[in-house]
């Protein structure tokens, strides 16, 4: 085992999306005044936190692959990133065993937070906890139910905007945070859409379902479609005055999405991966819009 094998079990180059989405969630507290100095540490807790939960979701999104022959040699995933596992460099014993340390520590983190911040932080803690182990973890297994999609755009959406809001601010939980974390969660939604798409005759070999399996027939209307949610609504809460007009720099990215159209219509072997610079750059911007001067 070498330093590749604990990147490519960790997929580093995910993680950035969670440092993106947690600057909507703070920068949402600083628009409403409610973020300050003092905060800074806690709001760092947090994104460390998430982080190393979001590495032990891809951990064990491996091991219950391979365990579940959905990994293979031959799968489409292991054209375009490395997996440990499949080529044999670790045991699944290693990759379960990380998997479950990282929740654990992700999970301590929350406890500190917990005990310094509310109940709030508890609750939207053991929500994210659940939905990242019930993805791929048995008796749940979400993602071969049709509904991984669903359960990702709601962890990289409307729950973490919301856990790094309450760790910023402190406070209360308006319900104006659902509305702003909308666009995240549309463009989360694609990302994992396109990845069930790409592997849906890979997948339905192994004996699970997908949204993308089963809306296969309909599936570039609803990959674009969702990518075009995303900024209609973030229009509409600028129109509607929730958010700044700053936030409508995240527009430029629409520039990103012929290329992405032309790729999912292609069956990119890295779609996923390039939806997902799509929602990290749009969650960056996004973020540091809500922070600017006014």
């Amino acid at each position: 085992m070498n330093k590749g094998d604990i990147l490519g079990l960790i997929r580093a180059w995910s993680l950035l999306m969670t440092v993106a989405i947690s600057l909507v969630g703070i920068g949402y507290a600083y628009y409403l005044g409610l973020y300050h100095g003092l905060r800074i540490m806690y709001s760092i807790l947090a994104v460390t936190g998430v982080l190393l939960l979001h590495a032990s979701v891809n951990v064990l999104n491996d091991y219950y692959d391979f365990m579940h022959g959905v990994d293979s040699p031959n799968s489409p995933t292991a054209v375009y990133r490395r997996q440990p596992l499949v080529m044999g460099t670790v045991s699944p014993s290693f990759v379960r065993n990380l998997g479950f340390s990282l929740i654990i520590a992700g999970s301590s983190i929350g406890v500190y937070l917990t005990i310094m911040e509310g109940y709030l932080i508890l609750v939207l803690g053991l929500l994210g906890v659940f939905l990242l182990y019930a993805y791929i973890g048995p008796p749940f297994t979400l993602k071969y139910r049709g509904l991984g999609e669903l359960s990702v755009a709601l962890t990289w959406g409307p729950l973490l905007v919301s856990g790094f809001f309450v760790a910023a601010s402190g406070g209360s939980l308006p319900p104006s945070t659902l509305l702003i974390s909308l666009p995240p969660l549309f463009i989360m939604f694609s990302i994992i859409y396109a990845n069930n798409y790409r592997d849906r005759e890979y997948d339905a070999k192994a004996g699970i379902k997908t949204l993308a399996m089963l809306t296969a027939r309909h599936g570039y209307g609803i990959y674009l479609g969702s990518l075009i949610t995303a900024y209609v609504i973030n229009v509409v809460l600028v129109i509607m005055g929730v958010i700044p007009f700053t936030t409508l720099a995240t527009l430029l990215t629409i520039a990103l999405i012929p290329g992405l159209a032309k790729a999912f219509r292609g069956n990119a072997h890295d779609i996923d991966a390039k939806t997902g610079l799509l929602y990290t750059i749009y969650c960056l911007i996004y973020g540091v819009a809500l922070m600017m001067p006014r």
